[in-house]
């Protein structure tokens, strides 16, 4: 029996944990967010939707009362906190917790940072409806997949290299330009160019504008 709402069964509703559907967490910022994937979630028939997380609080919650096999659906940022500060106390704390990061297009430097950090599988918001079912189904076999169009994407660039977006973005920093000068210069969202800026900080190991910057104009990418 589906969880629809993603609430907590009573004891007498919940199956024996020899026979209960692997548990579906989703945690992201935006609870609209977590409500799409979960409304995606419920019709497959493989698992189980539990809970919804917005914070690392609430998400550490859920996991520590989440028994038998868990599979995580991360976003790129909580709340209170981004994708490697998540996946970081996950892997530490849940290690038996199977990971899925979700990301759109313009967050895919996250991507590469979640396989790194030891995501199980990525998926991207513009295929989650066809990638989403097939993805939860190798997890529950155990196995790690990476979609054929995103393992595409990761290996026809060089993952250490700067983008042709983060080359731009780094030339208006060098200008003086304020992230929401670039976003309306760029066409973006602020946020879009603070998660830029974050990928371009973790690709240069610099944690600061003026460090990039400097590394940029001596060539040091």
């Amino acid at each position: 029996m589906k969880a629809a709402t993603g609430t907590l069964m009573t004891s007498a509703e919940k199956p024996s944990a020899a026979t209960a559907l692997p548990q579906v967490i989703v945690a992201d910022r935006q609870l609209i967010v977590c409500q799409g994937i979960g409304s995606l979630v419920t019709q497959i028939p493989e698992v189980e939707l539990g809970h919804y997380a917005t914070d690392k609080a609430s998400l550490r919650k859920h996991l520590a009362h989440a028994t038998g096999k868990t599979i995580l659906i991360l976003g790129v940022r909580l709340a209170d906190g981004d994708l490697t500060q998540v996946l970081s106390f996950v892997r530490k704390d849940y290690p038996d917790v199977m990971v899925v990061v979700v990301a759109e297009e313009t967050e895919f430097a996250f991507i590469r940072t979640a396989i790194k950090a030891g995501a199980n599988s990525v998926c991207m918001m513009g295929q989650i409806l066809t990638s989403l079912p097939r993805i939860l189904g190798k997890l529950i076999e155990g196995h790690s997949i990476v979609p054929t169009e995103v393992l595409r994407r990761l290996t026809s660039e060089n993952a250490d290299a700067l983008s042709r977006r983060e080359h731009e973005i780094l030339a208006l920093l060098g200008d003086g330009l304020t992230n929401f000068q670039i976003s309306a210069r760029l066409g973006l969202s602020e946020n879009t160019v603070k998660y830029y800026l974050k990928a371009i900080y973790q690709k240069l190991d610099v944690n600061s504008r003026g460090a990039a910057i400097a590394k940029y104009v001596a060539g040091h990418y």
